[in-house]
């Protein structure tokens, strides 16, 4: 059922109407005391209703429910004693104004008998008119993920978030993988050119964002230097419309502040152009803000949901999300909408099953099988407490791939164990690299105290008793340049210094979590691979650790066309015996064996061969020489 709350600001004083689409039979309301000078009492303090939006940060439970009973009371509980509405029904409430002030007001916390409607089921959304539009996605829709990181900004832990969306969406629809129906820009440049070049249906931002009533600007990075542009919302909307065959039906912007501007908010900017726009009413705190994309884009892309129910997905599923309603995380999100039908087109569930993660499955098995092979013994021998694994390769050749293969087959490798995964941010200088190491580990396992980690493993863990936890700490790749006069924070002799403090100060916290073991995964980026094996054995090869075992894997090198053979035949992916040998050479002359190049034509192959869409069915896989 639908309902309509207009809210008009009549010279300093407000007035309403509710009704269910007929603006002729609306419920008047005559005066609603809802101004920014308004006084309500929270916990016998008074305070203004202006002062209140300022401080919803640190708000706790009690304060909000108070807030929201007051909303209700001066907008629904007016209309005929809000008989008519029962917090069990399922209620799509849309809120339309042109006010600043009420734009602000928190209209999710609205409460009745003690109960956040939204949390009960209840959709509600701002908007600005009645006049209404139906929209479709098509299926597998063009989605444009915008997640820039300034050099000098906080880490949003971007590539991590990409990472796990990637291979959740892909799981479902073999299309949502990078350079193709997934596209990810990282810089106001990258976002202009795409934007300007190319349709997208849908627009997801995730980044820094700073607004208040003044200004609303979200945080890219500058493509020359890396350093933080701010642009205006406004300036965001302009690109956009010159979007070809229009922007985008669905956009989330997933950073600070983003509605905190009101009429300048992400929310009211984007809406004449986009049907539904999610943005963020506080600060969003990343711990929430992941799992509460996660949740959004899989109730929209994977399970049809229009935007309005899976925002009340996002509220009403605290518990998979880690969140609670004594804090304001959980209503972070607001939805602005002018949408009056919503159709998706899901991936079809009849499609046969297909292996999510061929992509990190192509060669490197002697390395994999080493580290599975070790952590199963560690895991069932109960010793050592700790593995540590360095690799290394060349530029391209896939090294954080296989720091990402190890998470997803050693989840499913060990189904009985808990992998809990981490990673840190390496640490700008090592003037003191013990105070360094503990401030990255810190900052990785978002804990004030050494002492505190083995809680927040439990924590993430659900303390399930008689399970063990694998606590797997995956580090960035290390680039090292090529000319030895250029500084590399991480190196041989610092990995040394780094891999004992981890062994003395680490591990040993394992040790009150009786069922947790470490994974250590380090990783470098190298010009002259054989040379650093040299330096790297001359550094560690006398290491003597006292809870950890440490592995050199062999070099990550370039794929060869057996590799390849052994991929088609992995993943059931047949070419016609007269043009097998053909495209794979073709392959490899184009791309050298260099494995990241290789994997995206890799990718072209599988998807043609897996497309249920493609009338040549196995017969499309033999492409022609031109198409590498």
């Amino acid at each position: 059922m639908q309902y309509f709350l207009e809210i008009d600001n009549k010279a300093g004083y407000y007035e309403g109407h509710i009704h269910q689409g007929d603006q002729a039979s609306a419920y008047f309301l005559p005066k609603l005391e809802l101004g920014p000078r308004t006084e309500i009492t929270i916990k016998g303090k008074s305070y203004t209703l202006s002062k209140l939006i300022q401080s919803l940060n640190v708000f706790d439970e009690r304060d909000q429910l108070e807030l929201g009973r007051y909303l209700y009371a001066q907008t629904l509980g007016q209309w005929q004693g809000g008989q008519h509405q029962n917090v069990e029904v399922d209620i799509q409430l849309r809120i339309i104004t042109e006010d600043e002030h009420i734009l602000r007001l928190p209209w999710v916390l609205l409460a009745r008998n003690g109960i956040f409607l939204v949390i009960a089921g209840w959709s509600i959304s701002l908007s600005r008119s009645g006049t209404l539009i139906d929209c479709e996605l098509p299926p597998s829709p063009h989605l444009l993920m915008v997640m820039p990181q300034p050099i000098d900004w906080p880490d949003t832990q971007a590539k991590a978030h990409l990472e796990d969306l990637e291979e959740m969406l892909s799981q479902a629809d073999h299309h949502f993988y990078q350079g193709r129906h997934l596209q990810v820009a990282r810089t106001w440049e990258e976002f202009q050119s795409q934007v300007t070049n190319q349709h997208y249906d849908l627009l997801y931002y995730y980044g820094h964002g700073v607004g208040n009533i003044h200004h609303s600007r979200l945080v890219f990075a500058s493509g020359k230097t890396g350093k933080q542009k701010e642009v205006p919302v406004a300036d965001i909307a302009a690109c956009l419309r010159q979007a070809p065959n229009g922007p985008p039906l669905l956009a989330y912007v997933n950073c600070c502040q983003g509605d905190a501007g009101g009429i300048l908010g992400a929310g009211r900017q984007l809406l004449d152009l986009i049907p539904a726009v999610v943005t963020n009413r506080t600060v969003a705190h990343i711990d929430a803000a992941r799992p509460q994309a996660m949740q959004f884009w899989r109730a929209t892309l994977l399970e049809g949901m229009p935007p309005h129910v899976a925002v009340v997905g996002i509220y009403s599923r605290l518990a998979d999300m880690d969140l609670s309603l004594k804090d304001v995380r959980w209503m972070t999100p607001v939805l602005h909408n002018r949408y009056r039908n919503w159709k998706a087109n899901p991936p079809r569930r009849s499609q046969p099953y297909r292996d999510p993660h061929w992509q990190l499955k192509v060669d490197r098995v002697s390395q994999f099988s080493q580290v599975a092979y070790q952590t199963r013994q560690m895991l069932r021998e109960r010793k050592p407490r700790a593995l540590a694994y360095i690799w290394y390769g060349q530029k391209g050749q896939g090294l954080d791939l296989f720091h990402q293969r190890l998470k997803v087959e050693l989840r499913d490798d060990i189904s009985n164990v808990r992998l809990y995964e981490v990673r840190p941010r390496w640490p700008d200088d090592l003037h003191k690299p013990s105070r360094s190491f503990k401030d990255m580990l810190l900052e990785a396992f978002e804990v004030i105290s050494l002492d505190d980690i083995p809680g927040r493993i439990r924590t993430q863990t659900q303390g399930e008793s008689g399970r063990q936890t694998l606590v797997y700490v995956r580090h960035q790749p290390v680039p090292l340049p090529n000319d030895p006069k250029k500084p590399a924070i991480i190196k041989p002799d610092v990995l040394r210094t780094y891999l004992e403090w981890w062994d003395c100060n680490f591990v040993p916290l394992l040790h009150r979590e009786t069922d947790a073991f470490g994974l250590l995964g380090v990783s470098f980026e190298v010009h002259n691979p054989p040379k650093f094996l040299e330096v790297l054995t001359k550094k560690v090869d006398d290491l003597e650790m006292s809870h950890t075992v440490l592995h050199v894997l062999d070099e990550m090198e370039r794929l060869a066309k057996k590799d390849l053979r052994d991929f088609l035949k992995t993943h059931n992916i047949d070419l016609p015996s007269n043009r097998r040998e053909r495209t794979l050479d073709k392959v490899l002359e184009e791309t050298r064996g260099h494995y990241e190049k290789t994997l995206d034509a890799l990718k072209l192959l599988v998807e043609r061969a897996w497309d249920p869409e493609d009338e040549g069915g196995k017969e499309s896989v033999a492409v022609e020489d031109e198409d590498y």
